[in-house]
């Protein structure tokens, strides 16, 4: 098997001149390239012409775009079905731009490359039919914890006989699959067994997965949501962002692979649902969150727990304001701001607004009059809707009950976030951004559980 995928690959809609004017003007529009995916990088090697400067050309272009669109440029087509005898098609679409290296000493058979590493990559190959509707979703070194529970270590099958049987086994009530619409699933480990009968050490090394049985007729579409509902689910259980780093989806017509590149430097961070007093362990939390809600709200859930997840990382007034933005996040899905009751109708109303603003104007320099008047629009816009408080104040009620008792008032609440956010820090208390941290802490994360359709949590108003 070839080491590399052989592709031909374009970019229709990008003028590189435009971006490096150096060498012959002319470039080919479709470049052959060598694709190489494994478990350090994902790389192209892009062949040109040394004449046209493409390379310094394409690495100009890439360096001036947002890196996360740039698989959104390419046009990538199979060539040479010799060395790649199963691949239907290669997805570049969704790759971000990581880095590019150009030499002189970057030549194969006299002609010139240009690298290009980037972070996904999706492959369609003909399909496996003895897997027809099932996935295997590998996960990152983080991921490692979500599955381990699951699994006994290796003991020998017998305890009474050494005859060189041992078995992993699943822990007692952790064998049947989780249902999620459309599909069933459960963690599990793939194992590789290694050993050499020379070699007193045979090694088993376990990788973590999510095993899917899917539906007849489900799409690729389908199966990369439920996917992405899982990894969600247990970045939230643990507070860390966890990754696939390979996906493989066995449909009727196709089998999907796709390759990621796993992000190796993170700090590490280790949760659990208990300071929501919760005493779950994950298989009971899969069990409970794999509802109707969770799929409901996943767009909201999505970006709540990616902020929740990122509060751990940050300092404490950082922390403070992403909590507190988790708050508003979901405040702005369930309700619209609350406006006053107007006493008068709408042209009564604007007559009273003209007939302030005339008096106010008497107050202010005539020559900057109209600076004032566009002032004005703005503040008759807010006026419209009641205070902050009150809304903030109906809305956890509604969502955690009793804020008379939050050991942070929300007016204090309020105030750590308007000085926070207009840089006002000389005016923070640090211990009671400490407590009030805390408290955010706790709210954001019952917020996503109430997203979950999870009510057994207790907000605990303690804090020392």
């Amino acid at each position: 098997m070839n080491e590399f995928h052989c592709l031909d690959i374009e970019f229709p809609d990008v003028d590189f001149n435009s971006y490096y004017t150096r060498g012959k003007t002319e470039i080919e529009k479709i470049h052959h390239a060598h694709l190489y995916a494994n478990d350090e990088k994902i790389e192209l090697r892009i062949f040109y012409d040394d004449q046209t400067y493409f390379g310094e050309k394409l690495i100009t272009w890439a360096n001036n775009i947002d890196p996360k669109k740039f698989g959104s440029f390419i046009k990538a087509e199979v060539t040479n079905n010799d060395t790649n005898k199963r691949l239907q098609k290669v997805d570049l679409s969704e790759a971000t731009f990581f880095s590019s290296t150009i030499s002189t000493s970057y030549y194969e058979s006299e002609n010139k490359y240009v690298i290009v590493r980037i972070d996904t990559v999706k492959f369609y190959w003909n399909p496996v039919e003895d897997k027809n509707n099932t996935g295997e979703f590998y996960l990152d070194d983080k991921g490692f914890r979500v599955v381990e529970p699951f699994y006994s270590v290796l003991l020998p099958k017998k305890w009474d006989k050494n005859d060189g049987n041992f078995n992993i086994r699943r822990m007692k009530g952790s064998k049947k699959f989780y249902k999620l619409n459309k599909c069933t699933f459960r963690p599990e480990f793939n194992f590789v067994a290694k050993d050499d009968r020379e070699n007193r050490t045979a090694t088993i090394t376990k990788e973590p997965k999510i095993q899917f049985k899917y539906q007849n007729g489900i799409t690729e579409k389908e199966a990369i949501f439920y996917g992405d509902v899982v990894l969600m689910l247990a970045s939230f259980y643990y507070h860390i962002k966890i990754d696939y780093i390979l996906r493989r989806i066995h449909l009727p017509e196709n089998t999907i692979t796709i390759k990621n590149i796993e992000q190796k430097n993170f700090y590490n961070i280790i949760g659990n649902l208990r300071d929501f007093e919760i005493d779950w362990d994950f298989n009971k939390f899969l069990q409970e969150s794999c509802q109707t809600e969770t799929i409901k709200n996943f767009t909201l859930l999505s970006k709540a727990i990616k902020l929740f997840n990122q509060s751990h990382l940050v300092d404490n007034s950082s922390a403070f304001l992403i909590r507190y933005n988790i708050i508003e996040i979901c405040d702005k899905q369930k309700r619209k701001n609350i406006k006053f009751k107007l006493a008068l109708d709408k042209n009564q109303t604007k007559e009273k607004q003209d007939e302030a603003l005339k008096i106010l104007l008497e107050t202010i320099n005539i020559n900057e009059h109209e600076d004032f008047k566009k002032r004005w629009q703005s503040v008759l816009a807010n006026l419209q809707y009641k205070p902050m408080e009150k809304q903030l104040v109906s809305f956890l009620e509604s969502q955690v009950k009793n804020t008379n008792t939050f050991p942070v008032s929300i007016k204090d609440l309020i105030k750590l976030r308007n000085n926070i956010t207009h840089g006002s820090i000389d005016k923070v208390d640090v211990e009671l951004l400490r407590k009030a941290n805390i408290l955010l802490y706790r709210i954001s994360g019952i917020l996503i559980l109430n997203l979950m359709g999870i009510k057994d949590w207790k907000l605990n108003t303690i804090i020392k």
